[in-house]
């Protein structure tokens, strides 16, 4: 005959012991777990910062006065390419000309283009002048004399100007400086981007650790707490599995100390549910890494400046 005293002891201790050392296990990696969350969150809150001192270094960085002063180089240059030829289109100027890289190829484009149409205006408005003076002049004038007058009205001469040193070394010494701002807004991105990987999912809140939370509190109750609720076994006795039972258990010396037990194993469970839970990186922490993995966040410039990089690329290794 089946000794049930023994057959309940021996199996609320045998699932007494698979529930500690699963507890014990899932316990471990949780609050494993919270350290690395901890550790991630003190990062965070560091690239942030990093993040924000770039954006402030470029918001510094007289990028507006840089640009001004590269086009109106490049719009001297672009006279001289015209003198000699004005029938190619704006982009065979472009590819020939060193336009900032901080202003977008369109732009430029349209402004090459307005460059070429306003010269085209004003030669002939001068040509439709001299016609007009020509016909006005009297017939017998010298047309050396007429010709000389023509070179020095419409063609004056054009000094070159002396390069203003000054000028350029501050203009090399701020590209410089927006080179080193680019260079760390994209080591900041790359951070960022590592980041986002380390963080997609949330991996510290695990849903087989909820699951195996919740399958250790049914051993529990199933293979320790109910055995245990009918010992001693009386022999001959029988087994009263009603749901009156329960209260009446709940009664007895034996049925407190159960519930006791049980209801500080189930909160201990309780408390490392709501960690695993609550291991999840905010939203306004994802909003914000993915703010600051566009390089459009640091300068607009700095993304017209990648933009035409990649045109750039393209168009190469489309020849």
């Amino acid at each position: 005959m089946l000794d049930w005293n023994w057959y309940f002891s021996a199996l609320s201790q045998s699932a007494a012991a698979i529930v500690g050392i699963v507890g014990a296990f899932i316990i471990t990696k949780i609050l494993n777990n919270q350290t690395q969350y901890a550790q991630k969150m003190n990062r965070a809150r560091e690239i942030i910062a990093d993040c924000n001192r770039v954006v402030d270094s470029a918001n510094d960085l007289a990028i507006e006065w840089y640009v001004e002063r590269r086009i109106a180089e490049e719009v001297e240059s672009l006279e001289a390419l015209l003198e000699d030829d004005d029938s190619h289109e704006p982009a065979v100027y472009y590819d020939k000309l060193d336009f900032p890289d901080l202003v977008d190829r369109q732009t430029v484009l349209g402004l090459i283009s307005d460059q070429i149409d306003a010269r085209r205006d004003r030669l002939s408005r001068e040509r439709e002048a001299r016609r007009r003076e020509s016909s006005q002049r009297p017939l017998l004038a010298s047309s050396l004399t007429e010709q000389h007058f023509r070179d020095m009205v419409y063609n004056p001469p054009v000094y070159p100007q002396p390069p203003n040193y000054a000028l350029e070394s501050q203009m090399m010494r701020e590209r410089e400086a927006i080179d080193v701002v680019v260079r760390d807004a994209r080591h900041q991105i790359r951070t960022v981007n590592g980041y986002i990987d380390s963080i997609r999912g949330n991996p510290e809140s695990s849903p087989q650790i909820t699951w195996a939370l919740f399958l250790v509190t049914i051993l529990f109750f199933a293979g320790v707490i109910y055995p245990l609720s009918f010992m001693p076994f009386s022999p001959g006795g029988s087994f009263n599995i009603s749901f009156m039972a329960f209260f009446e258990l709940l009664q007895t010396l034996k049925g407190f100390l159960l519930l006791v037990v049980s209801f500080v194993f189930t909160s201990i469970l309780v408390l490392f549910f709501r960690l695993n839970i609550y291991l999840r990186y905010p939203k306004a922490l994802l909003q914000s890494f993915e703010r600051f993995s566009r390089i459009s966040t640091y300068s607009k410039h700095f993304e017209i400046m990648d933009r035409n990089q990649r045109a750039g690329a393209a168009s190469h290794n489309n020849q």
